[in-house]
This record gives C-alpha cells, structure tokens and sequence, in this order.
C-alpha cells in the first residue's frame, strides 16, 4: 500500500478487529488504538502521522459519528472508514450520508483491505455529510 502509512483503529471488539491489526502490520502499515472516542480524540490531537481511522460503528461512549465529528474538529480531512460486524443496508447508507469514506464488514480479506485503505486516502475531496441536502435521500 503506496500511501497508507499508518491508521487509527478506534475499537472495544478485539475479536472482529485482530485480523485487521495483523493484515495491517503484514502491509507494513503502523497503528495506534483507541478503545473509546475520549481515547480517540487524544490520539488525533498528538499524532500527526495518520492517514486513516478505521472505527467500529458501535463505541463504549459513542459511535461512528462521533468519530467523524472528532476527525472534523481536527481539520485535517481524514478519510474515516467504518467497520460492522453485522452487514446492514441502513447503517451502510448512514455512514455514507454521514461523512464516512467506506463501510466494511468482516470477512475481509487484506488485497480488499488495501484497496479500501488506498481508495480512501486517494480521495481528492474530503466527503461532506448529505444529511444536509434531504432531496437526496434514497430512504425514509
């Protein structure tokens, strides 16, 4: 992966994100983990070395837009993909319209983790929530 040097996993479930950590480090990819948005925000404010947050969508004290929302604060436009152990049409199409880079849900395999990572990091224009247009919805 040309461009993806290190990312943040934001994550309580070691079970669905511990292939993830080994996939990343087999890339040569450097992570830092947090536990809990409180965590998380510390971590974006002193590390500037990171070029994706990778975050489960549910948190002990929060969820995936609240991770979105610490991103923003840091005005740094980075790419935010959100993981789900449980495939979800809604959820996927919240994450979308919320500012999320990608949705993923496990298998996954590290050839798809790659491109994810690279797809999100190669995108010219950060993603901007939709919520705001309601013409777009596709859903009630």
């Amino acid at each position: 992966m040309d461009a993806v040097r290190c990312v943040l996993l934001v994550h309580n479930e070691a079970d669905a994100f511990g292939g993830l950590e080994e996939m990343l480090r087999d890339q040569q990819v450097r992570t830092h983990h947090a536990h809990h948005c409180a965590e998380a925000r510390c971590i974006l404010s002193e590390t500037r070395t990171l070029d994706v947050v990778l975050t489960a969508a549910k948190l002990a004290d929060g969820t995936w837009e609240d991770v979105i929302r610490l991103v923003r604060k840091t005005a740094r436009h980075l790419p935010v993909i959100v993981m789900s152990r449980v495939v979800s049409m809604r959820l996927y199409l919240d994450t979308q319209d919320g500012g999320a880079a990608d949705f993923i849900a496990p298998p996954v395999q590290p050839r798809d983790l790659a491109h994810v990572l690279t797809s999100a990091v190669h995108r010219k224009v950060p993603r901007r929530s939709l919520r705001s247009t309601p013409e777009r919805a596709i859903y009630p």
